[in-house]
């Protein structure tokens, strides 16, 4: 929008119609015509008095003005804003308050040197902007927000005629003049301006957490890089020392394991040796064991003792010498599985006085890569607390910032969707009826009214009677009638603008015109040839008019 100041001579007046005429009436009712309908309905709406018991007196009416109530019509964002001139009406709009930015970037920009400051500065504000600090109002003099009075007045606006010289006299105290309307839209831009202001505040205080985040971030995995090259020298230097140590007693130890199988293969060696050699004995032996069997057979038959009883004890040295060789070879087999056992034995102790040894020599590598380990951890959960806090504080931030959106497109659109390009001037006519009683005075108001035709109401038109007047002119918008008994009751609550608005209504009472009653009574008879007034009522109402307006 442009500045508002650039319309100062750009104002339209203009004056919306007292009637609109129905749908069946179609052409507007003519000036004398609304006189004399307004004059009809206040004499029916005037107290006659009587009573049965105390008899009060007959109200009288002081005075019948027109008035014109004043509405401004302001550009805003490609809409327009509708102004109450008379501010009877105003606009609060209701924001939450944001914490105090300046004390966070000031903390932040004090504790984002070091990780660990910057770490405990994310942790104490976890839920710093978590909640409003609190809720606040701001007051827009004159501003109309009901839609449903904004819509009326609205449909009312094409109907309403430029004037170039627009009277004041009927018009209402400006109170919402156009210094004030002016400020009241400057108030509103202001307001505008400050929730764009937090908008780009709380953007920025996330993108400098953001940017302060990632820069401790790539600080801490270089840091994480520097650790594990700096780990990976030491370790490889020490590996370097370790494989030559190991190597060294690695030799020794194929060595001794080398002499324990060289060992014990010599004595498997020998062992084997005498297993074949008893092995080829036994088996010489079996063979013998059979001949002495047939020799002794051989000289049992021939009946040769001495022969007999030779063979017989070569059979059982024979067999005896077999037991003896049955039993040393099991001797043997238990011998070598015994120098297996021993060999498998001695090289797995030194295997394993190899391998400890080793281990010992690893014992340091592992201390520096468990050191490695402790330290990238530390720093890996380092980044993800910082991640963590900042994604937290940077999630509040941005829901208050869709809360600063919202009310920004609140405020960016208001008023009604239609774009002017000048500021309007409109007045809308009323009349204002003042009854008087003893000193005492009741006011009622006429707002802008649908003229119907007596076609449109004959369904309801018997129920009227008498005076079915009071069916031809039928309030056009409760809201804008809603606004003019607000008018009513601040003028009764107010003995000073009630003088004021006395003066002018006394000033503008059309009964002292001079043209009133000639108009009227033309009005009158008009209705009368309308079928709204009967002939009895038509002279009551003339004759009523003759004593009114004397």
């Amino acid at each position: 929008m442009e500045r508002f100041g650039v319309f100062v001579m750009s104002i339209i007046n203009t004056v919306f119609p007292f009637t609109v005429p129905s749908e069946d009436r179609k052409v507007p009712l003519k000036r004398r015509v609304e006189l004399a309908a307004v004059f009809s309905l206040a004499e029916l709406t005037r107290d006659k008095g009587g009573g049965l018991i105390s008899k009060k007196p007959a109200e009288e009416i002081l005075f019948i003005s027109e008035l014109h109530y004043p509405f401004w019509f302001v550009p805003w964002k490609g809409r327009t804003l509708v102004f109450d001139g008379f501010d009877l009406r105003s606009h609060t709009i209701s924001f939450s308050i944001l914490p105090d930015s300046n004390i966070f970037i000031q903390e932040m920009k004090g504790s984002s040197g070091k990780l660990e400051t910057y770490s405990a500065f994310l942790s104490h504000n976890s839920s710093y902007f978590e909640k409003f600090s609190g809720e606040a109002q701001k007051l827009i003099k004159g501003l109309i927000m009901d839609k449903e009075l904004i819509n009326d007045i609205f449909s009312l606006l094409p109907r309403a005629k430029r004037v170039k010289n627009p009277s004041e006299k009927e018009t209402l105290p400006l109170v919402m003049d156009y210094s004030a309307v002016k400020s009241s839209i400057e108030e509103l831009q202001s307001f505008e301006k400050v929730l764009e202001n937090d908008v780009k505040r709380l953007s920025q205080i996330a993108r400098t957490l953001m940017k302060t985040t990632q820069r401790h971030i790539s600080a801490v995995k270089l840091e994480i890089e520097r650790t594990k090259q700096r780990s990976d020298v030491k370790i490889s230097s020490l590996m370097s020392k370790i494989a030559k140590k190991t190597e060294k007693i690695r030799k020794i130890y194929d060595k001794k394991i080398l002499k324990v199988s060289e060992e014990a293969d010599l004595k498997i060696q020998a062992l084997s040796g005498e297993d074949a050699e008893l092995q080829a004995e036994r088996n010489r032996l079996k063979t013998y064991i059979e001949e002495c069997k047939s020799q002794v057979s051989a000289a049992h038959e021939r009946r040769d003792e001495e022969q007999e009883e030779y063979w017989n004890r070569e059979l059982k040295a024979s067999r005896l010498r077999l037991l003896q060789i049955g039993k040393r070879l099991k001797e043997i087999e238990g011998e070598i599985k015994e120098i297996n056992s021993m060999r498998r034995s001695e090289i797995s102790r030194f295997k394993s006085e190899y391998a400890s040894k080793a281990e010992e020599y690893m014992a340091e590598v592992k201390r520096l890569e468990a050191a490695r380990d402790a330290k990238i951890r530390m720093r890996q959960k380092a980044i993800e607390s910082l991640e963590k806090l900042t994604s937290k504080i940077i999630g509040q931030i941005n829901r208050m910032i869709e809360a600063r959106n919202m009310a920004l497109r609140e405020i960016r659109e208001m008023g009604y969707p239609l774009r002017k390009r000048k500021i309007v001037l409109a007045r809308m006519p009323f009349f204002l009826v003042c009854y008087t009683r003893d000193l005492k005075k009741r006011y009622v108001v006429f707002p802008p009214s649908t003229a119907n035709t007596m076609d449109g109401v004959s369904k309801i038109k018997s129920a009227l009677r008498p005076y079915a007047i009071r069916s031809m002119l039928q309030e056009y918008s409760l809201p804008i009638t809603d606004l003019l008994n607000e008018f009513v009751n601040s003028i009764r609550q107010n003995s000073m603008l009630e003088d004021r608005i006395l003066k002018i209504c006394m000033r503008m009472n059309i009964l002292r015109k001079r043209s009133f009653r000639r108009d009227v009574e033309k009005g009158l008879q008009e209705l009368s040839g309308e079928g709204w007034l009967s002939s009895e009522e038509l002279e009551a109402l003339i004759s009523r008019l003759n004593e009114v307006a004397r």
